[in-house]
């Protein structure tokens, strides 16, 4: 049976076990403002009885493990939705910076300008034989074109900026999921002896950093390590103790040369830029390749459509002196077809770079005399052709938009209108899914918080029940004590204080 020396060692261990624990409850309390904290609980478990004879008696109590209390599901569903939330708020930041630019209804704004440039074959209509109305077509036609140009100029140089964000995001992914792989080493190497609280917090706290640079799939391996790949699951960016970088690498003519993005593992390169949609990497190689590029052509597309059917009308019909005929009003540096358009720009490829090449014919900003007001051939005064070109501002299937080479859209102004009306829908929708998002993912974060965050009514009430164990361990011992100071005493001993 055991003796008064095996009841100090269970009150010491009941002493030690509540200290332990208080301490686990202090540390809550300490971190109860530390963003990416995880509340911890002390698990405390009977020692192994010793058995005598029939009987068992009990050993004391030992603090077993401190374990975090977090919901993996709810962590890898923040970070999944923390991701499509960070792409949704970079495209909208990204088309509200070009929306003012293209909306522009001032005078010096996009449909002004070819409102005015269309204005002025009206005028010349109303006077064929005016220099000075001729001169001003001219100068109308130049201001129209150098609003295209200062518009496609702007989406190029955010199209610049959106591929040096790709190779900022890119090196910051790097970083993160090797630090993420450095962590899940800690962790596997002290899961034999006890639960690595602090370090898993830090890798949770990474890997929402993570997903906000891009879309990713956690998977919590049963040893405790994350293996990280992309939403698409094209590339595998940690696994274990190991990360695989992505790099950047110039894209070739399919992407403009931008930087394509590129997995590289096991010495495999795999190209994953296209699979890559959500976190700010997403929505910085969306807004490059597919946003700007795309409104881009729509500018391309409008200028063909302006060229092409002013050039056809211009060289049929007849300049001031009745007799010269087949004169391009606009050109490109390169001889037009028989579409009025440059040789090198065509509808298989959406007429990219028209707006670029886009000029007023040198022969005819020489000589405004070369503009074909006349339809009939030796009749001064004649307005025929100027009325045909004016008319054109109102005229539908003027515009190519499916890159058939056959106009499908129009009027002009119409045209313009849905471009402004794309880009101001657009920016709408991505504030909308940005706010969605971020109202999810506050939601989630409070599920979260609810589950794993500290609440001090209730570390109050751990500390109290705590603090009455203790108490009542010192009390035991204390009885103990005395018990063998009184049986030391009755044998004839003294017993020490």
């Amino acid at each position: 049976m055991p003796g008064l020396t095996s009841s100090l060692f269970v009150g010491l261990s009941g002493i030690q076990a509540q200290q332990s624990a208080l301490n686990v409850v202090g540390n809550n309390i300490a971190n109860v403002n530390t963003p990416g904290y995880t509340r911890e609980v002390a698990t405390l478990t009977s020692n192994e009885s010793l058995v005598q004879g029939q009987a068992s008696f009990g050993t004391g109590v030992s603090l077993n493990t401190v374990t975090s209390i977090r919901n993996k599901f709810l962590d890898l569903q923040i970070a999944q939705e923390t991701a499509v939330q960070a792409g949704a708020t970079d495209r909208y930041a990204g088309v509200s910076t070009i929306a003012t630019s293209l909306g522009d209804t001032s005078s010096t704004g996009l449909e002004s300008e070819i409102q005015s440039f269309f204005q002025g074959f009206q005028n010349l209509a109303a006077s064929p034989e005016s220099s000075a109305v001729r001169t001003s077509v001219v100068g109308d036609a130049q201001s129209m074109i150098n609003s295209l140009q200062s518009n496609y100029q702007m989406l190029t140089q955010q199209r610049n900026a959106a591929n040096q964000a790709v190779g900022s995001l890119v090196s910051q992914v790097n970083t993160l999921t090797a630090q993420i792989a450095q962590l899940n080493q800690q962790i596997t190497a002290s899961a034999s002896q006890s639960p690595n609280n602090n370090a898993m917090d830090q890798r949770t706290a990474l890997t929402n950093q993570l997903s906000q640079l891009v879309g990713i799939n956690v998977i919590d391996g049963g040893n405790g390590q994350y293996q990280i790949t992309l939403d698409s699951g094209s590339a595998t960016l940690v696994n274990g103790n190991t990360s695989f970088n992505l790099q950047t690498t110039p894209g070739g003519a399919a992407l403009d040369n931008f930087s394509s993005v590129q997995s590289v593992m096991n010495g495999t390169t795999v190209d994953v830029t296209g699979s890559i949609k959500n976190g700010q990497l997403g929505a910085q190689l969306d807004l490059r390749d597919n946003i700007y590029k795309g409104y881009q052509s729509q500018l391309d597309e409008l200028a063909a459509g302006v060229a092409g059917q002013v050039n056809l009308l211009n060289r049929s019909g007849y300049a001031a002196n009745g007799v010269t005929t087949g004169t391009d009003f606009f050109q490109s540096g390169v001889a037009n077809g028989a579409n009025g358009l440059p040789t090198n720009i065509s509808a298989a490829n959406n007429y990219q770079g028209m707006v670029n090449a886009l000029s007023v014919n040198a022969a005819v900003v020489a000589d405004p005399s070369l503009i074909a007001a006349a339809g009939v051939a030796g009749a001064a005064g004649d307005n025929s052709n100027a009325n045909a070109m004016a008319n054109l501002q109102s005229a539908a299937s003027t515009v190519d938009t499916n890159g058939d080479g056959i106009g499908d859209s129009g009027p002009f102004s119409n045209v313009v209108e849905n471009l402004v009306s794309s880009v101001g829908n657009q920016s709408q929708n991505f504030q909308s899914q940005s706010t969605t998002q971020q109202n999810l993912v506050s939601a989630l974060q409070t599920q979260r918080d609810q589950v794993s965050g500290v609440s001090l009514d209730e570390e109050a009430t751990h500390l109290m029940s705590l603090q009455t164990g203790y108490q009542a361990s010192a009390r035991f011992l204390n009885v103990i004590n005395q018990l063998t100071a009184g049986l030391i005493t009755q044998f004839g001993g003294t017993a020490s204080q």
